[in-house]
């Protein structure tokens, strides 16, 4: 009876030296772990160091958001008025219709937001190497057009007089649609556009992940008899949801943000009035014709950034809350 006291008193004794061991690595320097990692943190160096001045830095421009600010004076010598500028835009009678063209164009194409998954999870049955490589070039391609390539593009397909495609309703005896100045057309015209130019270079996340998951659960699956789209269903998509879940999350965050060159090369008398967006707004207002109106500009460009800020906080919320990881 004493062996065994003595026996498990030992045993306590080493568990606490263990315990006060792994105390003492944890409470080390702050100076000795900076030595420690000393390689890692120069690895890391340029790059933290470009985020501090080209994301950090430039963020003190916010502050003329709350002022009258004048260019000769500089940030620190212009009055301060408040949140007057934020008054002014939620009084300003286009606010309302700004908020809805956004919120129109980003909400059709977050609808679009499965379309890399489909088309990821596609490219990963197909077998033939070489067929699978053209395939990838020809949708990762117009990734790497400009929106200028890509809108005459679209003028040359849809002009009711040159394009290609009134050209054939034409031949085939119909009738010549002006679909670039149909206000019921522009917004399906801007989803495909942002479609095709994103869906390959989307997926390119996609395909990592899959790459990713355990072939041995696709072999335990085909020997239980398991098809093809029963391995796609309940291995590949729950093997990747984390995946799809911190990509959502971040696509929230550009939900009150459309793509300023897209909307303004595809912009005429028109369609105006559809596709007024804030991104057009802060254009008109801040840089075309002249025109000084900084602060409140800054502030219309602060107010997208909280409401996305906040969106991708709630998504991310909501995404812990149904037990996936977030990014934070």
């Amino acid at each position: 009876m004493y062996m065994q006291e003595k026996h498990s008193s030992k045993k306590e004794v080493s568990k606490l030296a263990a315990k006060a061991k792994n105390v003492n690595i944890g409470q080390k320097s702050l100076g000795r772990r900076l030595y420690q990692y000393r390689w890692v943190y120069l690895l890391g160096l340029p790059g933290l160091l470009l985020m501090l001045f080209f994301n950090y830095l430039p963020m003190r421009g916010l502050l003329m958001a709350f002022q009258n600010y004048n260019p000769h004076l500089g940030i620190l010598g212009s009055e301060w008025v408040g949140l007057k500028h934020f008054q002014t835009l939620f009084k300003d009678v286009k606010f309302y219709s700004m908020l809805r063209n956004t919120l129109v164009i980003s909400g059709l194409n977050l609808l679009t937001f499965p379309a890399p998954i489909i088309l990821a999870l596609i490219l990963n049955e197909v077998r033939n190497a070489k067929f699978k490589k053209f395939i990838q070039t020809s949708v990762y391609l117009p990734h790497f057009l400009s929106w200028t390539i890509i809108a005459s593009l679209t003028f040359f397909l849809l002009s009711s007089e040159q394009g290609v495609i009134n050209k054939i309703a034409v031949a085939l005896g119909g009738e010549a649609h002006a679909y670039l100045f149909d206000t019921r057309a522009i917004y399906p015209i801007i989803v495909i556009q942002s479609l095709w130019r994103g869906i390959g270079w989307g997926s390119i996340v996609y395909l990592a992940a899959i790459a990713g998951v355990d072939q041995s659960l696709y072999e335990a699956a085909k020997m239980d008899g398991a098809t093809k789209l029963q391995c796609m269903l309940k291995i590949t998509i729950p093997s990747i949801m984390p995946t799809i879940v911190v990509m959502l999350i971040l696509k929230m965050g550009s939900i009150v943000s459309v793509d300023f060159e897209q909307v303004f090369l595809m912009n005429n008398a028109m369609v105006k009035k559809q596709l007024e967006v804030f991104e057009i707004y802060i254009y008109n207002n801040g840089i075309a014709g002249g025109s000084t109106q900084y602060s409140y500009t800054t502030a219309i460009g602060m107010f997208k950034s909280v409401i996305n800020t906040s969106l991708v906080l709630l998504t991310n919320w909501i995404t812990n809350r149904k037990g996936y990881e977030g990014i934070m």
